[in-house]
C-alpha cells in the first residue's frame, strides 16, 4: 500500500530522517520503534503530508505523492488518517463531540443534517461510546474516552491506513488494554492497515505483525515482529530487547549493553550512526554506512556490517 523510497527530511543541518526505505503492507500492523529523537514522529508527519520530504519518494498504491494533483491529494488524505498521542491536546476543547467527529466528514462531503447525525452516532457506537456523548465537550470525558473520540474521528472517512502515534502512552495502564483491543477490533471490522509509533516493546510484540527499528533517522532492522523479536540481528535491536523488564524476579539484566548516549542529529557519527555505542563494532563501521542485509526469517533485514556475508538488497546503499 505505502512505500517509502530513500526518504529524507532535513531541518537545516539536522537530518531528522536520513534515507529511509520502508514498506507498509496492506492489512497489517507495522510498528516503528526506537529511542526519542530517532525520527519516528517526523516519518509519520511525512506520511500524513504534514511535512514534505527533502529527498526521496513516498508512494501510495504506486503513485508518488509529490506528483499527485490537488484532487488526488484530497483523496489520499481521506484514505490516511491519524490518532495522536495525547487525547487531551488533540481534541478541540471548544467543540462538542458531535462537531469533532463530524469535522472530517464535512471537509470532504455535504451530507444532510439527519444523515450526518446518524453517522456520528454510528461512529461513537463503533468505539464504545453512547449516542449521548455527542452533545458533551472533551473535558467531560476521561483520557481513555477521549482517545475513543479521536479514534471515531479518524474512522469518519473510512480510511485504509491509520497512523497511530503512541496511541496509549498517555493513558492509565488499566485503560491501555481496552483501547488496544478496540483498535484490534476495528482493524478487523474495517480492514484497516496500521502504522504504529511506539516505545513499549511489549505492546509492539503483541499488537504488530511487522516491526521496523529506527536509530538516528535510519531504519536499522525490519521484518516480521516474530523474526525481529525472536532473532534480532542488529546490536541496537538486541540492546532494546534486553532492556525490556521481565516479570521474573530471577531475571538478570545484562551488563552495560550500550555505551554512551545517543548522538545528535545535528552532527551524526560517520558510517554507521550506531558505531560509537556498539559493543561489537568493527573497523569498517565508522567508515561506511551499512547496506541492508538479509537476516534470519523471510523479509527480515538489518543494516549491519556484521551481516555482510549475506547478499545486500538491491535498493540498499553503502555510501558514507
Amino acid at each position: 500500500m505505502l512505500v517509502l523510497d530513500q526518504v529524507s527530511k532535513h531541518y537545516g543541518a539536522v537530518k531528522a530522517v536520513d534515507g529511509v526505505s520502508l514498506t507498509v503492507p496492506e492489512g497489517q500492523t507495522l510498528a516503528l520503534v526506537g529511542e526519542s529523537g530517532c525520527g519516528k514522529t517526523t516519518l509519520a508527519k511525512l506520511i500524513l503530508m504534514l511535512e514534505k520530504p527533502t529527498t526521496g519518494r513516498i508512494l501510495f498504491d504506486g503513485q508518488d505523492l509529490a506528483q499527485m494533483s490537488r484532487s488526488q491529494l484530497k483523496g489520499y488524505r481521506r484514505q490516511v488518517q491519524a490518532v495522536f498521542q495525547d487525547p487531551y491536546a488533540s481534541l478541540n476543547p471548544r467543540l462538542r463531540v458531535a462537531s469533532i467527529v463530524a469535522e472530517p466528514i464535512l471537509a470532504h462531503e455535504r451530507p444532510d443534517r439527519a444523515g450526518l447525525k446518524k453517522r456520528v452516532e454510528e461512529l461513537l457506537d463503533h468505539v464504545g461510546l453512547p449516542a449521548s456523548a455527542a452533545s458533551l465537550f472533551p473535558h467531560e470525558f476521561s483520557g481513555g474516552q477521549r482517545q475513543r473520540i479521536a479514534i471515531a474521528r479518524a474512522l469518519a472517512l473510512r480510511p485504509r491506513l491509520m497512523v497511530l502515534d503512541e496511541p496509549v502512552s498517555a493513558l492509565d495502564v488499566s485503560i491501555r488494554a481496552q483501547v488496544l483491543n478496540l483498535l484490534a477490533d476495528i482493524q478487523q471490522e474495517f480492514s484497516l492497515t496500521y502504522l504504529v509509533i511506539a516505545h513499549d516493546l511489549a505492546l509492539v510484540e503483541h499488537f504488530s505483525t511487522q516491526t521496523a527499528v529506527a536509530y538516528l533517522g535510519r531504519i536499522v532492522e525490519h521484518g516480521s515482529t516474530e523474526d525481529v523479536f525472536g532473532a534480532p540481528s542488529h546490536p541496537y535491536t538486541r540492546a532494546l530487547l534486553e532492556a525490556v523488564p521481565q516479570p521474573d524476579p530471577d531475571h538478570v539484566l545484562p551488563d552495560a549493553a550500550l555505551l554512551g548516549e545517543i548522538a545528535s542529529a545535528l552532527d551524526p557519527p560517520s558510517g554507521c550512526h550506531f558505531h560509537p555505542r556498539c559493543p561489537v563494532a568493527v573497523p569498517i563501521c565508522p567508515r561506511e554506512r551499512p547496506a541492508e542485509f538479509s537476516a534470519p526469517g523471510a523479509g527480515h533485514t538489518a543494516a549491519c556490517h556484521l551481516l555482510a556475508a549475506a547478499r545486500p538488497l538491491e535498493h540498499a546503499t553503502s555510501s558514507p
